[in-house]
């Protein structure tokens, strides 16, 4: 008896064992046997709190030109400062460098140059009368002066060797995400190169010279949150498949 399943193979057609490969065949095919299990992926949960709270942080930044004096916890620069390590990069080649500025006497001092080198530009400016660069002059150097009232000055910079026509997107973006980490934690910022030129920036903090200034951002608790400035409607700026001809 316990042959005779052997035996039985004897009578077995050639047409019948290409019959039972074919039908083997096509059940591993058509199952999606595999040696190795399917990953099995899951929805992530994500609740309506959470979504707010991204939201209203996004929606509540504001550009801060006056600070008070409060220093910031080192904790919180330093959770800022690792945000921005989050943003996309061109290759992921991450090629940012965040000059981090705290001490008053250096604060001080580059609020001097700063507003040293703005009188300059402006007395030097062909297309303005005298009136005109009074008023620039005072403004200007108002402006400097209260800005540099932060407690912590951060200077984004990016290495402009690597992918150079991708660089100011990257610092653009790390100074982004930097921005809405300071938020979340109830500081103001700011986008600021209109009062720093590159030039000086770069000569106060010693940058290497393939190293592309992006912009400057205080960091600090606002005198006073600014109002939301008005803001287009969303329809204005949105455009579904192409531009209308």
């Amino acid at each position: 008896m316990l042959f005779k399943p052997f035996h039985r193979i004897e009578f077995i057609t050639f047409s019948n064992l290409i019959l039972i490969f074919t039908i083997s065949f096509l059940s591993i095919v058509l199952t999606g046997c595999t040696s190795t299990p399917e990953p099995q992926f899951t929805e992530v949960e994500v609740t309506k709190s959470q979504i707010n709270t991204v939201l209203e942080n996004i929606r509540n930044r504001r550009t801060v030109r006056k600070f008070k004096s409060t220093a910031i916890p080192k904790e919180h620069l330093q959770e800022i400062l690792d945000a921005a390590r989050f943003a996309p990069t061109a290759g992921n080649l991450q090629p940012w460098k965040f000059v981090v500025i705290q001490k008053r006497q250096r604060l001080d001092s580059l609020k001097a140059i700063l507003q040293d080198d703005w009188q300059r530009t402006i007395s030097n400016h062909k297309d303005l009368n005298e009136d005109q660069k009074k008023r620039y002059i005072r403004d200007g150097k108002i402006a400097i002066e209260n800005v540099m009232t932060a407690p912590v000055y951060i200077m984004v910079f990016v290495d402009s060797t690597v992918y150079p026509d991708c660089a100011v997107h990257d610092g653009a973006l790390a100074a982004g995400y930097l921005m809405l980490a300071a938020r979340a934690y109830g500081y103001g910022t700011g986008y600021f190169t209109s009062y720093f030129p590159d030039e000086v920036i770069k000569s106060f903090v010693k940058a290497p010279e393939n190293y592309m200034f992006i912009c400057c951002t205080p960091v600090g608790i606002p005198e006073e949150w600014p109002d939301t400035p008005p803001k287009k409607a969303l329809e204005e700026f949105i455009v579904f498949d192409k531009f209308p001809e």
